[in-house]
């Protein structure tokens, strides 16, 4: 429906023309016909939709782990989702991370304006054994020397974290698994080195992410710690990602690993079922050839 407005000028559509003023003229356009998507136009959106799903389940828990992160973070962190789905050799609707091949995901920046390889000079060594024991070491390294500090901080201290945690995209459920910290001084001038081992049950059918940050603080004359503001400093990545399969879970049992607590488990709700009813009825609905 087109109208005039208070100038004389008309605004609307009149079948196919669209009328709209621009500055004191009268500008007229005939209206882009509507795109027809086909089957398989649908079918993929709906899987990106999925993907988006599940990468915001990842960063739901990774969320006080990064803390900062880049503008771009949250498209990167979906497209590379998606990407890992569409390895699947499963048709859409019946495909997710879980059937999916996860290495895409190794090594993702939840901040590419802090980059670890530029903040910290030895790269870590990382190593999952067939119980699903992993093993974390970097180093030996000097603290002095082989870590680049924030500028104009007083004090200069830092502390890499590193988190194991199991994720089932399919139930919207997460278990910590395990976590530890490793605090180092811009003051210390002796080689030191990191070797860490998270020798806990592994539940099966979830997938394992570890990721690993680095935070930058100081310490008040209380021994309270503040950290930086300054978000170049906010490195957080995933170092590795990974399926529990029920021979690693056999072996963790049959090794008397430590099952995750009730305590340390969560649940976020369902990222699959709705959309997979949505790609069902789709296909049921689609015309038949």
């Amino acid at each position: 429906m087109a109208l005039r407005d208070k100038n004389g000028k008309i605004r609307g559509k009149i079948d196919n023309i669209v009328y709209r003023g621009y500055k004191e003229k009268q500008i007229m356009q005939i209206a882009p016909k509507r795109v027809k998507q086909t089957l398989s136009t649908k079918l993929s959106a709906l899987e990106f939709g999925l993907a988006a799903r599940q990468a915001k389940f990842i960063r739901s828990i990774f969320d006080n782990v990064y803390e900062e992160y880049d503008g771009n973070m949250v498209r990167r962190l979906t497209a590379k989702v998606a990407a890992c789905i569409r390895t699947a050799e499963s048709e859409i609707g019946e495909r997710d991370l879980h059937d999916a091949d996860l290495n895409q995901l190794k090594g993702f920046s939840f901040n590419e304006n802090a980059l670890f390889e530029k903040l910290v000079a030895v790269p870590p060594s990382f190593n999952v054994a067939p119980n699903g024991t992993i093993r974390f070491k970097l180093g030996p390294f000097i603290p002095a020397d082989d870590i680049v500090y924030p500028p104009n901080f007083l004090r200069p201290n830092c502390g890499f974290g590193i988190f194991v945690t199991a994720l089932d995209f399919r139930e919207g459920n997460a278990y910590i698994i395990d976590c530890a910290g490793f605090d180092v001084a811009k003051t210390d001038h002796d080689y030191t080195e990191i070797d860490w081992q998270c020798s806990k049950l592994l539940p099966e059918g979830y997938i394992v992410f570890v990721v690993l940050n680095l935070r930058y603080f100081t310490l008040n004359w209380l021994g309270q710690r503040s950290q930086t503001t300054d978000k170049a400093f906010y490195p957080a990545i995933i170092l590795d990602a990974f399926h529990v399969t029920p021979e690693m879970a056999a072996l963790g049992a049959r090794d008397l690993l430590e099952p995750p607590s009730d305590e340390d488990f969560q649940s976020f709700g369902d990222t699959r079922q709705q959309i997979s009813q949505r790609v069902s009825r789709l296909k049921a609905n689609a015309p038949k050839r």
